[in-house]
């Protein structure tokens, strides 16, 4: 064929500069007994290791060592044991290795891996993203090196098709569909949470096409989901190797993707019941007086109470360092058990640093328990924008440390303490160097994992005496951070329309693994137009009261009080009324913790995990669901707004009506009004009226439900058993000679129908 412009010269050249590499053609294939082992020649002329491995049938953990040296991944988040057996063959184009499930094809001719299910093609590395000169935009799957020769930097890069959408990330405070986004891995002190910008980014997503990838690194790591080029997405690592794990669903079932996820990494540990109630907060309490008379005041105005916080605990120059400021606060166990007596349960504030000027600071700097610079001194930095002294952050990489902390923390909760809110950690140096030799690029999104697990266990461990479950409070996190419940959104404001960014940053992390999460109801904070900080308007605080009530978690805190009888008779009715009904609903929200527990489907839920083949209900990001049942559809600023039912029927979830779904309703709700939606046949099970003071212990007595029935349905609900541990139980309900039947293993005494048919009367468990 005849070429009169700019006729190509048979190769392909780079639009980069630098010393980079990447795969070009496949040299050798073998199969041993722990996996697939690849060599791969490159661009420049090298010899690259690869292997490939099956974790499960449906699997892979995919592995590239560009760096002689690295005979194993530096800094990987997850290690897991064992794998299954996997066949191999060619054909001739391919060499094939996979399950019945999960195939990898390698192509003969040049380097390409692609995924199949069966022959469908799942996804495929990208090789081809060129533009008309021949030069490639986005490279292929390779790496940079620094001047002295090694490995800096490694990237995947993979194909982009047309159609396909990409959730999770961690808590992303964006628009729920990443695609067209570069994101970061890098905990931040965000400061906010309306941008990119988080406390707990994690480099986990799904794919709309049925996959899912874990990029399994600690290090600093970065995603372009298709804003440099629509027709590649890439993620890289500055890393010596490059490690990921790739998941794959037959049937398409994002929950089905997530529960792949949990169970491969570790299940999502059960909280105490009681953490499903109100917690209240402000920053900060500064004395007993005032913490006993906040309960004193919720129970006067009808308040369901459950956990009070403290932030400024400690006295202010020993902060960090686990000692109560016993002026402030006298006789700290004397007070838990007055707290105990009211059913109220104490939540403590920590941060992992210490400032200088503490007179600990000295004694543990000499003992090397700070995070080092590269001088091989305490790396001390500013905590906030507007602190006044520098501060040293502990190195939970080291033993000796370890110990010390480990003690201190136990001391602490041994007085009754219920909850550590672990705070801060994202602001350590770049240049740090941590005991254990990694450095700052390596260890700075470990020491926030490190910093709440080494808490927890604490909590665990004290918590085995008692039989208690233990649960954190955490701003900060990575992949992995669904095993160390739970987590708040951190600083965010109280303006209405950031409700709806801390919403998306919600469901994202959701789409993350992680279940258990809400956010400060009421706000953080909130200036004036001189720049002061002052409280919510009554709008701001109420709807953001109302939509808190309906999440996973409860608490409101902020800058200034966050009690309702602080601002208005009006806000104070709408609070009593919103904590009322999440009090009623302690079972529904409990089973549906449980789910977490033993589904690893998160409790808050975008509409596309329940409703994945609908592709209307697949772009919803301003209403989700709570649970399997109930659809919150919030207002945040808007006076009138559309919102999407999903097929089948739905009713009001205060008035009963019913409503057909499969279309688009107009909400116009009043400033007491949050529009919730009962799903068709499903089941919200209560607690009885005597019983919303508090969330009930033990396994729930006298059950009652609002059943929206409009066929025969089966399933199971979770509580405690008579031994504490989780167990299912049997419901089930069918017609029959008029009556609506209810055969249960639940102690359900009560339903409150909602139908469009009519019966006889309702038989639970034969009796009428």
């Amino acid at each position: 064929m005849q070429v009169d412009y700019n006729p190509q010269l048979g190769y392909r050249r780079t639009i980069f500069q630098g010393d980079f590499d990447f795969l070009t053609e496949l040299s050798s294939f073998e199969c041993r007994k722990d996996g697939l082992h690849l060599t791969a020649r490159t661009y420049r002329g090298r010899e690259v290791p690869v292997k490939a491995s099956f974790l499960s049938d449906t699997a892979f953990r995919f592995q590239m060592f560009p760096d002689p040296r690295a005979k194993k991944p530096g800094n990987p988040v997850f290690t897991p044991e064992g794998m299954v057996d996997a066949d191999w063959g060619e054909t001739e184009e391919w060499f094939w290795y996979g399950t019945d499930k999960l195939q990898l094809r390698f192509r003969k001719a040049y380097w390409e891996m692609s995924v199949y299910q069966g022959e469908r093609l799942l996804s495929r590395e990208q090789i081809f993203d060129t533009n008309v000169d021949n030069r490639w935009k986005c490279l292929p799957i390779g790496w940079d090196m620094d001047e002295q020769g090694n490995c800096r930097r490694v990237w995947e890069t993979m194909d982009l098709f047309s159609d396909e959408a990409f959730w999770g990330f961690g808590e992303k405070f964006t628009e729920l569909n990443k695609r067209g986004r570069k994101l970061h891995c890098w905990q931040k002190d965000a400061l906010s949470t309306n941008t990119e910008d988080s406390y707990k980014g994690h480099p986990f997503f799904l794919s709309s096409r049925g996959y899912a990838v874990l990029l399994n690194t600690f290090t600093r790591c970065g995603f372009d989901m298709g804003c440099t080029s629509q027709v590649s997405w890439q993620m890289e690592a500055e890393e010596n190797c490059l490690d990921y794990f790739f998941f794959g669903e037959p049937s398409g079932d994002y929950k089905k993707l997530l529960g792949q996820y949990i169970r491969l990494t570790g299940a999502i540990p059960m909280i105490p019941k009681w953490a499903f109630g109100f917690w209240m907060s402000k920053c900060s309490y500064q004395t007993r007086e005032e913490i006993e008379e906040v309960v004193t005041k919720a129970e006067q105005n009808g308040i369901p109470l459950d956990v009070i916080h403290i932030d400024n605990w400690q006295k202010k120059e020993a902060m960090g360092a686990w000692e109560w400021d016993e002026e402030r606060f006298p006789d700290p166990a004397g007070m838990i058990r007055w707290l105990k007596e009211h059913r109220i349960h104490l939540s403590l504030w920590n941060y992992p640093y210490l400032e200088e000027t503490c007179p600990l600071f000295s004694e543990l700097e000499e003992k090397g328990y700070f995070v080092k610079n590269r001088e091989g001194k305490t790396a001390l930095f500013y905590s906030t924008a507007d602190s006044e002294f520098k501060c040293g952050c502990f190195d939970f990489t080291n033993p000796e440390l370890l110990d010390w902390y480990r003690k201190r923390v136990k001391a602490v909760l041994a007085l009754g303490v219920s909850v550590i809110k672990t705070d801060f950690s994202e602001a350590v140096p770049e240049d740090a160097v941590y005991f254990d030799g990694t450095g700052g690029v390596q260890g700075h999104n470990r020491l926030t994992y490190l910093y709440a697990k080494t808490v927890y266990q604490c909590m665990e461990e004290c918590q085995e005496e008692t039989g208690n479950r233990p649960i954190l409070w955490g701003r900060s996190g990575y992949a992995g951070s669904h095993r160390i419940p739970a987590a708040w959104a951190g600083d965010s404001s109280s303006a209405l329309n950031n409700h709806s960014a801390l919403l998306r940053g919600g469901l994202s992390i959701a789409m993350s693994g992680v279940s258990f999460w809400g956010f400060d109801m009421g706000g953080f904070y909130n200036t004036d137009w001189h720049g002061n900080e002052c409280p919510p308007t009554e709008e701001e605080y109420i709807r953001s009261m109302e939509l808190g009530f309906f999440m996973p978690l409860s608490r409101a805190h902020g800058k200034t009080p966050r009690e309702p009888w602080k601002f208005s008779e009006r806000a104070l009715e709408v609070v009593r009324k919103y904590d009322r009904i999440r009090h009623a609903a302690a079972p529904y929200l409990y089973h549906t913790a449980c789910q977490s527990h033993v589904e690893g489907v998160p409790m808050l839920r975008p509409l596309l995990l329940e409703y994945p083949k609908d592709p209307v209900a697949v772009s919803q990001e301003l209403s989700y669901l709570l649970g399997d049942a109930l659809l919150v559809a919030p207002p945040f600023e808007r006076s009138s707004y559309p919102v999407y039912l999903p097929e089948g029927k739905w009713a009001d979830a205060f008035t009963g009506e019913i409503l057909p779904g499969g279309r688009f309703v107009t909400l116009a709700p009043g400033l007491e009004e949050l529009p919730v939606f009962q799903r068709e046949n499903t089941l919200i099970l209560e607690v009885p009226e005597e019983e919303r003071e508090h969330v009930p212990e033990g396994r729930f007595r006298r059950l009652q439900g609002r059943l929206f029935y409009g066929e025969e349905m089966e399933k199971v609900f979770y509580d405690e058993g008579e031994d504490g541990e989780i167990r299912s139980y049997r419901f089930r309900v069918f017609e029959k000679d008029g009556f609506l039947c209810v055969d249960t293993e639940l102690d359900l005494q009560k339903i409150e129908l909602i139908s469009e048919k009519t019966f006889r009367g309702i038989r639970i468990n034969e009796r009428i």
